[in-house]
């Protein structure tokens, strides 16, 4: 006999004081629950309840030992959860993420993870292929990674546009004038990004965008963000960051002129997007970061 499923049939027919509703409380047919009770009287050699037509009433061993079996059951209760926080302890959530994002917005992804989870986060960052190649390995468990990009059967959630600034040297001409600087000015300097093997079609696309912006720099790769700032910082490269923090000596930092060139991003796993809680409460802190960024940016238009 289950001691402890029998002694939460006696404990609801106890609060409930009738079986059919303590039957209706615990989800099943009356008849197993009588069973069920009269199987534990059998089994500890005393009569629980005083039954009549109207209900039950406890006897005075019922009384006696009702405080008894809740106490054991909250104590089941406590060792399961306790046993399921240690379980929770050893396992580690896997997030991989795209350096574009920046140290602030990684760090809030990685703790919302951890907190819809209650696992430990282990992040690495990689490019948008690496990513995905990885995911599709069962390397990682989620991933947030540039669009657009191939993802050849994994799940992506919602793609968020982050808001991105011109990086170009402080010395250039399109720095010194507004607060806002035309792509079409920067045509003299080249436009460093990653490289193109980090994500082919987002690469391509952004090419094209500039071009259509009236941008004609020759492209230049970096293949990692202080890569990129350096080559701006020398006077000879301009380039583009959603990363609000990323900042060096002889680098300006401006909003785009017209319309945006945002750096869109998706959280992937290889569930459904629709109803993993880790990817959506992760695509969550994206929208707020775009959201609160673009705010940021109204606040210092006006």
């Amino acid at each position: 006999m289950d001691l402890l499923r029998h002694l939460n049939f006696f404990v609801t027919v106890a609060e409930e004081r009738h079986f059919g509703r303590a039957a209706t409380r615990l989800g099943m047919a009356q008849p197993p629950l009588s069973q069920g009770v009269r199987r534990l009287e059998a089994s500890l050699e005393v009569v629980l309840f005083d039954r009549g037509r109207g209900g039950v009433a406890l006897t005075s061993a019922g009384r006696d030992l009702l405080p008894r079996a809740r106490a054991l059951l909250e104590d089941a209760t406590g060792i399961r959860r306790a046993a399921q926080r240690h379980a929770r302890a050893g396992r580690t959530r896997r997030l991989g993420v795209v350096p574009e994002l920046g140290a602030r917005l990684v760090a809030a992804l990685a703790t919302e993870l951890g907190t819809v989870t209650e696992d430990r986060v282990a992040v690495s960052t990689a490019t948008t292929v690496r990513l995905l190649d990885d995911l599709a390995a069962g390397a990682l468990d989620l991933a947030a990674i540039v669009h657009p990009a191939p993802l050849e059967g994994l799940a992506g959630g919602p793609v968020v546009a982050l808001p991105t600034d011109v990086l170009l040297p402080a010395t250039h001409r399109a720095a010194r004038h507004g607060a806002s600087v035309p792509l079409r000015q920067l045509s003299d300097l080249e436009f460093v990004t990653g490289p193109r093997s980090a994500g082919p079609a987002a690469h391509d696309l952004l090419l094209d965008t500039l071009d259509t912006r009236g941008c004609t720099s020759a492209p230049a790769d970096a293949e990692t963000l202080t890569a990129m700032l350096a080559q701006v910082a020398t006077g000879r490269a301009f380039a583009l960051t959603a990363d609000p923090d990323l900042a060096a000596h002889g680098v300006a930092r401006h909003p785009i002129a017209g319309e945006p060139v945002p750096l869109r991003v998706q959280v992937v796993h290889r569930g459904r997007p629709d109803t993993d809680p880790a990817l959506l409460a992760t695509t969550e802190v994206l929208r707020a970061a775009a959201g609160a960024r673009l705010h940021a940016a109204a606040g210092a238009r006006s």
